[in-house]
């Protein structure tokens, strides 16, 4: 028995459309894959320790490190945060910590330019 060449060609059509599918399946689970860890690695840049190393790093892009720094001790220090803020919430100690505050820029300031000038 002979096959012609016309049962032939629907043969090779089939496997070649099978393998089509195929082909097209693996391209889907690696795309599946791909947007799985783009997923992942986006999680990752969205946790708070993160967002906050970003921020400190573009604070110090702009020269603003001491802000950074000043952020990262709030963070590890919580009850900095919270003196700072019953500090600031209450009305009649807010003129003193400002003018504390500023003696301290001041005092921190004058060190700084001593120890700039000394070297």
């Amino acid at each position: 028995m002979k096959t012609s060449s016309a049962d032939r060609a629907a043969s090779s059509t089939a496997a070649d459309r099978r393998m089509r599918i195929e082909l097209l399946r693996m391209r889907a689970g690696y795309e599946r894959l791909a947007v799985r860890r783009s997923a992942c690695q986006l999680a990752g840049e969205l946790r708070p320790e993160a967002l906050a190393a970003q921020a400190r790093d573009r604070l110090g892009s702009f020269g603003l490190g001491w802000l950074g720094g000043g952020l990262q001790a709030l963070r590890r220090y919580p009850v900095l945060l919270s003196l700072l803020t019953s500090v600031i919430s209450n009305r009649q100690r807010r003129g003193i910590a400002l003018k504390t505050a500023l003696i301290a820029g001041l005092v921190w300031l004058g060190k700084r330019r001593n120890c700039d000038t000394d070297a």
